[in-house]
């Protein structure tokens, strides 16, 4: 992930972003998921 972000962070050409963009929607799934998880395991332990 953290390769990802600065992948983002750096990519300046205009045809290289089509391809980072959808790299960044592959990963999405895994994001939104791991943001459930957590949310859900802070809930629990602030009660």
């Amino acid at each position: 992930m953290k390769d990802m972000r600065n992948t983002i962070a750096h990519e300046y050409i205009e045809d290289h972003l089509v391809d980072v963009f959808e790299r960044v929607l592959e990963y999405s799934g895994s994001l939104m998921g791991i943001m459930k998880n957590t949310r859900k395991y802070m809930a629990e332990l602030l009660g």
